[in-house]
């Protein structure tokens, strides 16, 4: 998860197809949002493409690699690298680290970032798209349609985390045996804290920003 504030460290996005391959990286920093070559200065080595740990790109300890084929025509598209339970270990440390400064971002900066990556994704929607037919052989105006829809959602999630998040609910205390209503019982919702989600093949774009973007 990204980590920081907007008077703090610079906070890291990232949205990806399910190989792994990072399609819009973006960097924000006192609230301006821009690509971030910082981001994929590193993304690759040799033609395979490394695994984002920690906030930095890095070849994976195994030295194995899982080519990704074009369904349609059976060529080889890249290659990701292969990861170790270690390292598998090591980006849910990261993330878990990060999310305790990542709950502390004010709720109406999270916004702000999640609507600025929307922007991000329908300004790169034409490469985004083009890997996304490359991968999983869905035509191009699909794809299109795909990553676009995928914004929607972002900014949808924005709006909705503000007003889910703004509301608790009040329990009246005397409800509970034992107890007057001399109390005041409030509820809000908090995160577990940082799970696995896989999203299927078949539309790698939409339904990993329906995981991200509820989430962050």
């Amino acid at each position: 998860p990204p980590s920081g504030t907007s008077s703090g460290p610079p906070i890291c996005g990232l949205f990806g197809l399910e190989s792994s391959i990072v399609l819009v990286p973006f960097l924000v920093t006192s609230g301006q949002v821009v690509m971030s070559s910082v981001l994929t200065a590193d993304l690759s080595d040799a033609g395979v493409y490394r695994v984002f740990i920690n906030g930095a790109w890095r070849p994976s300890s195994s030295q194995k690699s899982i080519p990704i084929q074009n369904p349609a025509e059976l060529a080889e598209c890249y290659r990701v690298a292969a990861c170790t339970k270690d390292e598998v270990d090591a980006a849910f440390a990261a993330a878990k680290r990060a999310q305790k400064k990542w709950c502390r971002t004010p709720l109406h900066l999270r916004a702000t970032f999640l609507h600025h990556a929307a922007r991000l994704l329908r300004e790169n929607a034409a490469t985004i798209a083009a890997c996304l037919t490359n991968e999983v052989a869905k035509g191009r105006k699909d794809s299109v349609k795909e990553v676009m829809r995928s914004a929607d959602l972002v900014d949808y999630c924005a709006e909705e985390g503000l007003r889910i998040l703004n509301q608790g609910q009040m329990f009246a205390p005397d409800s509970f045996p034992g107890e007057n209503r001399n109390k005041v019982c409030l509820s809000s919702r908090v995160p577990l804290g940082v799970v696995l989600a896989i999203p299927p093949f078949n539309y790698p774009v939409n339904l990993c920003v329906s995981k991200v973007a509820p989430a962050l």
